[in-house]
Parts: C-alpha cells; sequence; structure tokens
C-alpha cells in the first residue's frame, strides 16, 4: 500500500547543520539511554510485525541497523537460535553501552559501533533488520546502498519506519500542546521535510523507489495503524514524564528554563488526559514496513 505522494519526497538530503551523527554521541544519546527501557515498551509491540514479516530461520545471519539499547537483538537471536549469528548496528556509543551488557553471554551476539553508509560485518547477512532507526541517515541512498553490500545475494530486509506525523498523535498532540506555551516555538530540523528525522519517509512512494534506486528489488511498503502505550508508562505523570524526555516536543524545549518546562508539564498533562486508558496513555499511531530483497 502506497501513501499520498503528495506527502514530502524521501531524498538523499544531509541535515544542515550535520550534527545529527555527533547528537546521537552526546546528549541525545544518553537519553535515549536512560530511557531505553520505556522507549522499548512503547516501540517493542510495533517491530514484531517488521520482525515477523521476515520469516527468520535457525542458523541465519541478521543485521540489526539502529539496534539501540539492544531488545530487538534478543527477539532475533530467540529466532534464529545459537547457530544463528546477530550483529547490532548503532551509530550511538551511549546506546550501545546500555545494550552490552543485555547480550554479553550470547557468544553470537555482537555490537558494531559505525555508521551504516560506512561499515560493513566481515561476512555479509541473509537479512537486515530496522525498527526505527533508518530515518536519520545523513545520506539515506549511500547508506541503503552500502546496506544492499551486507546482503548475500537474494538476501532479504524488513525495515519500521513511522508515516507523516500529522497521522502520529503520538508526536501532534504532545508537540501542540508544548507549542501553546511558548511564546516563540523554534523550528525544528528534525522535522523538516527529506532530512534526517522520525517521519522522513512519510512517502511511501518515494521510499519504495528509493529502495529500488539503493539495489533493492520485490519491495514492498505497507501501511500499519498500531495503538501506541506513550513511553509504556501506566499513569498520566510517567507519560508526561516522558514526554518531557523523548519525542519532537522534548526537542522542542531544550535548553528550556524550569518555568518554560513547569508550562510544559501542565500543558502535557491536560492534552493526555483524554487519552488515557486502564493501561495507560494510548495513541493512534502509523507506520510503515517497507520489505525486499537484495538485487
Amino acid at each position: 500500500m502506497l501513501a499520498d505522494s503528495a506527502m514530502p519526497q524521501a531524498t538523499s538530503s544531509a541535515p544542515k547543520d550535520g550534527k545529527w551523527k555527533e547528537a546521537w554521541q552526546d546528549e541525545s544519546g544518553k537519553r535515549w539511554a536512560r530511557n531505553q527501557a520505556k522507549t522499548d515498551a512503547q516501540l517493542g509491540p510495533l517491530g514484531e510485525v517488521a520482525l515477523s514479516a521476515l520469516q527468520l530461520k535457525s542458523g541465519e545471519a541478521v543485521l540489526d541497523v539502529g539496534c539501540g539499547g539492544g531488545q530487538t537483538l534478543l527477539s532475533i537471536r530467540e529466532q534464529v537460535g545459537e547457530a544463528g549469528r546477530v550483529i547490532g548496528l548503532d551509530i550511538s556509543s551511549p546506546l550501545l553501552e546500555c545494550a552490552r551488557p543485555l547480550v554479553a553471554s550470547y557468544a553470537n551476539v555482537e555490537l558494531l559501533l559505525g555508521d551504516a553508509s560506512k561499515v560493513r560485518p566481515e561476512r555479509p547477512v541473509d537479512a537486515l533488520f530496522s525498527r526505527f532507526g533508518v530515518m536519520f541517515f545523513e545520506d539515506s541512498l549511500l547508506a541503503f546502498q552500502n546496506l544492499r553490500e551486507m546482503l548475500r545475494q537474494g538476501g532479504r530486509f524488513s525495515f519500521l519506519c513511522w508515516q507523516g506525523m500529522e497521522k502520529n498523535a503520538w508526536a501532534t498532540v504532545p508537540l501542540d500542546a508544548v507549542r501553546s506555551t511558548l511564546t516563540d516555538a523554534p523550528a525544528l530540523e528534525m522535522l523538516e521535510p527529506g532530512g534526517p528525522g522520525p517521519f522522513r519517509f512519510a512517502d511511501a512512494e518515494a521510499l519504495a523507489g528509493l529502495l529500488s534506486r539503493a539495489g533493492f528489488e520485490k519491495v514492498e511498503v505497507a501501511a500499519h495503524r498500531p495503538e501506541l502505550l506513550l513511553g509504556g508508562a501506566r499513569t498520566l505523570e510517567e507519560a508526561v514524564d516522558f514526554a518531557l524526555e523523548i519525542g519532537p516536543a522534548a526537542r522542542l524545549l531544550a535548553g528550556a528554563d524550569s518555568e518554560t518546562k513547569s508550562r510544559a508539564r501542565q500543558a502535557l498533562t491536560q492534552a493526555f488526559a483524554p487519552y488515557l486508558k486502564a493501561d495507560g496513555v494510548q495513541f493512534s499511531a502509523a507506520t510503515y514496513v517497507a520489505t525486499g530483497q537484495r538485487r
């Protein structure tokens, strides 16, 4: 299923200030690392569809692109077994340090620090997987071309990414709430069309074209509309705490003073209240699962 082609086009343009790579080593990476359990609780159920699409078999070698804190590595290892090989690739040192104790007892799981457009494992793999880890490449075409070279001939991939922000209430509701408290809300580079950011591949047709140009075939981009438990939080207060740490709203508040953050907290609490259910603050989400194989 393809999205409306009028959506922002997927391109290989780099961020204007080129700071994304450095950000994942510094405060952004550290913030994600300390909230890893919460983000795993939020994103884990969404990633199951993309992982099942790979139909992994015992003994296969799999590269997890943007493996983060390592939750997905354990899920992959469970499917490929002890005879398989699992490689977690991430550009963030803090996140890989978070993953290291999680996978330390598994001899067939390794971690690789580096840029997906440059590094490669020692041997080709049977499959590539990513749960929201492919939208932040500085040059998408170059990165996907390099990922193609990591696959054996006929090897397959499954990537999970977000549809447009306007379809993801988990992002728009907190962002609008925080903006309402600011007299001069700055523009967010992470939301600029075509550049690195969570909603970079809002246009499914453009994403499919990009993957084809990178050397993949049998490319399909399927839309999904899951429910998302914000930060895995069980209470309204926990959900607000998470929104102040992770996501576009948190980015908007970067560097804000305590008074501004206090107003934002109040606004978020009010905005989240209608979405509070028995198991936590739940929002609708919209994702794409892109699949295909090496040409």
